[in-house]
C-alpha cells in the first residue's frame, strides 16, 4: 500500500501525509522547500503544517528569520495509532448497544393459506429445544378433523420425539373432543367469558408469538423476545386463574 495511504487510514489528511513523508526525506526544511518538494501550493502547506505540529508529528526551530520544520521520528505514528485504537474500543460499546437495539425490533411475517398455517405449526416444533414447552389459545368452533388440515404431517412426530409439553387455554367444546395426553395441560375458559369461538389459534413459543386465524386462512407470526415473554406472563397469569 502507498506510505500516504496508510498514513490517510490512521488520521492524516492526503496533504499531511505527503509533507510528513517529504520532511523525513528533506530533513529541516522551509515553506517553499516544501512546497517544490511536495507540489503543494504554499497556502495548502501553511494550512497542514499546524495540524502536523499539533499531532507532534513535526517539529519546528528558526534559522536565521527562517521558520524551518523537521520531522519526528517515525515511532510517534504508533502513538497516533495507540491512540486511534483507544478511542475504537471505547466507541465499541455504544456501537454494540445500538446494534443490539436495533436488532431488539420485532419482526413480522405474514402468511396465507393452508400452507402457511402448516408453516407456522412446522416452525413451533423445529425451533424449540426438547423438553420446551410452549402456550397456546384455541378458540376452535370447527373438530381436531377439520382442524388437522392445517398441521403438517410431521408435526406430531417431531413434537412428541422432542417432548415439547403444551399449555392450552380452550373452550369446553374443543376440550371434549382432545384426547387426555401427558404433555398436554388444558384449562377451559368458563362460559360466562362467551363462547371463546372465535376460530383463532394463538401459539407463544420461544422468542415468538403465532397468531392463527382459520376463518380467512392467514397466520401472522411476531418475533420478539420482549413480546413473547410479555405473551407468556399474561397466559401463565390467566392460566393460574382459571384454577
Amino acid at each position: 500500500m502507498n506510505q500516504a495511504k496508510l498514513l490517510e487510514k490512521i488520521g492524516l489528511n492526503k496533504n499531511e501525509s505527503i509533507i510528513y513523508l517529504a520532511l523525513l526525506d528533506l530533513g529541516p526544511s522551509n515553506i517553499t522547500t516544501i512546497s517544490e518538494k511536495t507540489s503543494i501550493h504554499r497556502p495548502l502547506v501553511y494550512k497542514a503544517l499546524p495540524s502536523l505540529l499539533e499531532k507532534k508529528l513535526i517539529s519546528q526551530t528558526q534559522k536565521d528569520k527562517t521558520i524551518m520544520y523537521m520531522a519526528e521520528a517515525p515511532n510517534r505514528l504508533e502513538s497516533i495509532f495507540d491512540d486511534l485504537k483507544y478511542q475504537f474500543f471505547e466507541l465499541l460499546p455504544d456501537l454494540e448497544d445500538t446494534y443490539a437495539s436495533n436488532n431488539k425490533k420485532p419482526t413480522i411475517k405474514f402468511m396465507e393459506g393452508k400452507d402457511g398455517t402448516k408453516r407456522v405449526f412446522d416452525d413451533v416444533v423445529r425451533s424449540l429445544k426438547k423438553g420446551d414447552t410452549f402456550y397456546r389459545y384455541s378458540s376452535n368452533i370447527d373438530g381436531n378433523e377439520k382442524r388437522d388440515k392445517y398441521i403438517p404431517r410431521t408435526y406430531k412426530q417431531i413434537r412428541d420425539n422432542k417432548k415439547l409439553e403444551r399449555m392450552v387455554i380452550t373452550n369446553g367444546q374443543t376440550a371434549k373432543n382432545k384426547e387426555k395426553r401427558i404433555d398436554r395441560f388444558i384449562k377451559i375458559m368458563p362460559e360466562d367469558f362467551g363462547n371463546f369461538d372465535y376460530n383463532i389459534t394463538q401459539i407463544i413459543y420461544g422468542d415468538r408469538v403465532a397468531f392463527i386465524d382459520y376463518n380467512s386462512e392467514t397466520a401472522l407470526v411476531i418475533e420478539s423476545k420482549v413480546i413473547a415473554d410479555f405473551q407468556e406472563h399474561i397466559f401463565k397469569m390467566l392460566y393460574k386463574k382459571l384454577g
